[in-house]
């Protein structure tokens, strides 16, 4: 798993990176497995005749299959960061095969040509969505619970301040944002059993874009602090801090977008006054980052 340098200090191969985190055969297998289709139908993509915007086309099969293989893969690290308790196998295998199990069914809907969401037409496509939604709510009830076992104190002793609290706000704006997809996705039936489009919300209002814009803080918060505890940044807790309400306002003007039926970046002056703040939160949260390289320079 691991090369032994020169110095007698051990590297991490590429075969350790891939198996990080993941402690059985079973959880790699669904990792690869949701990752490998994502790349397979982004490589297919480009020689079909589709739009990247079109429902039907291999657009869900490739941002799922990436986005929920990099969710599973972060949120069974975690599991092995905090304290272990003896329901985690159960855990580990219950998150690893409801998402599979989800993404397949998506998967299959867009090879069948059918709608993957708010598709009612016969008993087939009702009884994959409600699949589905089952699928989905047990693995929002397992991140939900690894969130909670989180944030009790003293609940990661084995890894940094900074890294602790990217894990805590990162699995906290995951949950919240699966939240948001449960609000979508109410909104979205209603509106179409209105007859009117279940995507949008009072014309322009793109209803997936609060569920995507913090659904990643865990990786990208978490990437933060490691690279933060290789630098050894001083103050990486508060750098980590800055970021996470960076997270939550590009949150809040997602919200703010889509529920005053505008467009993503159809901007009006609460709109650029969240951008900003969001900028501002990210470049001040970096100046630790920057002012650290910078003296390691000179």
């Amino acid at each position: 798993m691991m090369g032994k340098m020169s110095n007698g200090s051990y590297r991490l191969t590429p075969i350790h990176w891939l198996r990080l985190g993941l402690t059985s055969q079973f959880e790699l297998a669904c990792v690869l497995a949701l990752l490998a289709s994502g790349i397979f139908h982004a490589c297919l993509f480009p020689f079909l005749d589709q739009s990247w915007e079109d429902p039907l086309s291999f657009r869900k099969a490739i941002l799922f299959g990436l986005s929920t293989g990099v969710t599973l893969w972060s949120c069974l690290w975690v599991v092995g960061i905090i304290q272990p308790s003896p329901y985690d196998p159960a855990i580990r295998k219950t998150l690893s095969l409801t998402l599979l199990l989800e993404v397949f069914l998506i998967t299959l809907q867009t090879w069948r040509k059918e709608l993957s969401h708010f598709n009612h037409r016969g008993s087939v496509n009702g009884l994959i969505e409600l699949a589905m939604l089952l699928l989905i709510s047990i693995a929002v009830l397992v991140v939900l619970q690894i969130t909670y076992r989180a944030w009790l104190p003293k609940a990661m002793h084995s890894c940094s301040q900074a890294m602790a609290w990217a894990i805590r706000w990162g699995l906290l704006l995951l949950c919240i944002s699966a939240l948001v997809g449960y609000l979508i996705t109410w909104i979205g039936q209603f509106q179409s059993l209105q007859g009117k489009d279940p995507t949008l919300w009072r014309g322009r209002g793109v209803l997936k874009f609060p569920h995507g814009a913090a659904l990643h803080a865990i990786q990208t918060l978490a990437i933060v602090a490691w690279i933060s505890d290789r630098w050894k940044i001083p103050k990486a807790k508060s750098m980590i801090d800055g970021l996470a309400a960076a997270h939550f306002c590009w949150l809040a003007y997602a919200m703010y977008q889509t529920f005053s039926g505008k467009d993503r970046f159809e901007f009006d002056a609460i709109g650029l006054v969240l951008i900003v703040i969001t900028v501002l939160l990210s470049l001040a949260s970096m100046r630790h980052c920057f002012a650290r390289k910078s003296g390691a320079m000179r």
